[in-house]
């Protein structure tokens, strides 16, 4: 039995991590374990995961290149002819 370890995001996501190999994943040439995986502790973690961190910032990023083209047509319109 493989060991695991769970980490728990504020997001709602979790992943999982290898703590340690099995007797058999560790004799293993490609560490291979078919047998049951268990899991060993469990983190809470107070931030988001990197993905959602990432999608976030991707939307911030595009709001606010938006809202900056928006602002360019008010210069635009003091020019005389």
């Amino acid at each position: 039995m493989c060991d695991l370890e769970e980490y728990r995001f504020n997001c709602g996501h979790n992943t999982f991590r290898l703590k340690a190999y099995c007797h058999f994943a560790r004799n293993d040439p490609n560490h291979q374990c078919f047998g049951v995986k268990q899991l060993r502790e469990s983190y809470e973690q107070y931030q988001k995961c990197e993905s959602c961190q990432i999608s976030e910032y991707q939307q911030q990023v595009a709001m606010s290149a938006y809202a900056n083209h928006g602002n360019s047509g008010s210069r635009g319109s003091s020019y005389r002819r």
